[in-house]
Order: C-alpha cells, then sequence, then structure tokens
C-alpha cells in the first residue's frame, strides 16, 4: 500500500478534513478514458476541450474501466488479451499488465483503490486483486455471468449484475462472502451507484427497464420502462437524473428518480454503451460502438452538443471519468 494512503487513514479528523480541503483546491482536470474494443485503445478526452488529447494502446479487445483518481491510475479490462492493463494516468502510459486465465469484463475499485474486482463471467465468481502486488489475494461465487459492479458509498460492499442469473449478487467486502441475492429484470447488465449514495440503478437489458434498489434494505422500489436493449447507466451528482443507454434504439433515456419516470428521451450516435456524468461542466458523455465516437449531452437542456471521434467500437464499460491533478 503506498506511503501516503496509510498517512490519510491515519491522520486525525481535522488535519485530515484540511487534507482533504487543500486537494479539492489543487487544478483538477476531468478526462474521460474510452476503450475502443476493435483498435486495442484507449482515447483519452480532456473534457475542458472536448479532444482526444492521447490514445495509449492496450492489449487486444478493452472494454472495462476503473479510475483511481487517488493514485492516478487507470485499469482497463482486455476481453481477447485476457488481462488487465494497469496505465499511469498522468502519462497516459501502461505500466503493468495483470495476465489472468480468464476473458475479463467488468472491473471496479475499492475505495481506497487498494483493491481492484474482476468479473469472472464463465466461471460465476468476482475475482480480487491487491493493486499494490498486483496478486490475486480472493474469489468469491456469485451469480451466472457476473458483469458490471459497483462498490457502495461506505466501500463496505460489492454489489454484481449477474446476467444470466436475473439477480444483482450483493458482496460483504472484508468477508468476502457473499450475503445476499436481489431478484431484478431480465439480463441485469450495467450497474451504477446514485450520487445520493442510497439507491442502486440496474439495468435490464431483455426487459427494457431499470431497477431502482433501495441500498439500506437491498430491496427493489421502482423499476422503470426505458428504450430498447438498455446497456448502461449513470446518475448526476445529487442523483435527481439517471441516465440509461439504449443500444437498440440509439437513444440516452432520462429519468427523474423522485418521480420514477422518464421525462425525456435523447437521440445519440448510434449503438451507444458505456455512460458517465461530469460534475464539472454538468455533461453527459455516452460512447457508441457503431459510429466510433463519444455524444456530449447538455444535462441542463437533456440536448446532445456533439460528438467525438474515438477509436473503432468504442464501449467504455463502467465509470470512466476521472481527475487529473495538477
Amino acid at each position: 500500500m503506498p506511503v501516503y494512503r496509510v498517512l490519510i487513514k491515519s491522520l486525525p479528523v481535522i488535519t485530515g478534513g484540511l487534507l482533504l480541503l487543500t486537494m479539492k483546491m489543487a487544478a483538477a482536470e476531468p478526462r474521460a478514458y474510452i476503450t475502443n474494443q476493435g483498435e486495442n485503445s484507449v482515447s483519452v478526452i480532456s473534457l475542458t476541450t472536448n479532444q482526444v488529447i492521447s490514445t495509449i494502446v492496450t492489449a487486444k479487445a478493452p472494454v472495462g474501466v476503473a479510475i483511481d483518481d487517488i493514485d492516478q491510475k487507470l485499469y482497463v479490462s482486455n476481453v481477447e488479451g485476457r488481462s488487465i492493463s494497469v496505465i499511469d494516468m498522468k502519462t497516459n502510459l501502461v505500466v503493468n499488465d495483470i495476465k489472468l486465465k480468464i476473458a475479463p469484463v467488468g472491473i471496479t475499485l475499492s475505495k481506497s483503490g487498494g483493491q481492484l474486482f474482476v468479473a469472472d463471467w464463465f466461471h460465476d465468481q468476482v475475482l480480487e486483486f491487491d493493486t499494490s502486488t498486483l496478486t490475486q489475494i480472493a474469489e468469491v461465487a456469485i451469480g451466472k455471468a457476473p458483469s458490471g459492479m459497483v462498490v457502495s458509498r461506505e466501500g463496505a460492499t460489492l454489489y454484481v449484475a449477474n446476467r444470466d442469473s436475473d439477480d444483482v449478487g450483493v458482496i460483504d467486502i472484508r468477508s468476502q462472502k457473499l450475503v445476499n441475492k436481489i431478484l431484478v429484470g431480465k439480463h441485469p447488465f450495467g450497474i451504477a451507484l446514485g450520487g445520493d449514495g442510497k439507491t442502486l440503478y440496474v439495468v435490464n437489458v431483455e426487459s427494457n427497464s431499470v431497477s431502482m434498489i433501495d441500498t439500506r434494505r437491498d430491496v427493489v422500489m421502482a423499476t422503470i420502462p426505458v428504450g430498447e436493449h438498455p446497456y448502461c447507466v449513470t446518475t448526476n451528482t445529487d442523483g435527481s437524473r439517471a441516465y440509461v443507454t439504449n443500444t437498440g434504439a440509439d437513444t440516452v433515456s432520462v429519468i427523474d428518480t423522485l418521480s420514477k419516470k422518464v421525462i425525456a428521451t435523447i437521440p445519440v450516435d448510434g449503438f451507444p454503451e458505456g455512460i458517465a456524468f461530469d460534475a464539472k461542466h454538468s455533461r453527459v458523455y455516452v460512447a457508441s460502438w457503431m459510429d466510433n465516437a463519444v455524444s456530449v449531452i447538455d444535462a441542463k437542456t437533456n440536448k446532445k452538443v456533439g460528438s467525438i471521434p474515438t477509436g473503432s467500437q468504442s464501449r467504455a464499460f463502467g465509470q470512466f471519468i476521472g481527475n487529473i491533478t495538477h
């Protein structure tokens, strides 16, 4: 574990608060990291200029993205390369490669960044790696065909969308045990924690819907119809809006999370998959597989305001927006 991680955890509350304030005051530039499965690369987009500023070569068929803003590290799952690329976000260089026996898709990090979770689609389990040593430290049996994953706000729980068992697995991270399963719609895939930290959003691909889960009770409190073949979901900062990509309709559904209804449908580039919210500029970014581009949506008007060319077959599965601290 890096030394400064230990220091941050051991500092008194007042000092820690001052440190966090200082970190927030430091200049931070948001960037989007878009995996291009068809050309084995990641497009790095400055969200200040909305332009690609770098292209990083990865192993074969990159898909999933996980970002450690503290350590400034980017993790990319390479489904055909059977590996995880570890990228230095400041230099945009691959600094390590974790070799796997599986074909990884969904990945995510613990709150500290010290643990990397990898969904093992074919063996119905989640693998856990220590990011300081890049070695596997655990495996947890889960539902069938685990895909999207997200960690709870407090960092104690890992939620896993199990596509072929139509449920969400709940893993206690400390004990490394499956503690619950939540039934949702058919073929859950993309998953995201709401900006309020209390609500989990799960995209049901075959049901054309999104399940809203109360994370305090682990129960579904609403099922909201969206567009054809939804894929991924994200929310704005306060969780009042959720945004869902519909791959079969080339649209994004905007959900008012209070009324639990779709309030807008936004046309975007072809076959939209990954989606993320940029809090600094109040914009939504959508990776489009078919058009090799990222659509830019103004979250205030719910209108597409631009399109950024990327690489072949852009996917960006996971939370793909991070911050570079200067």
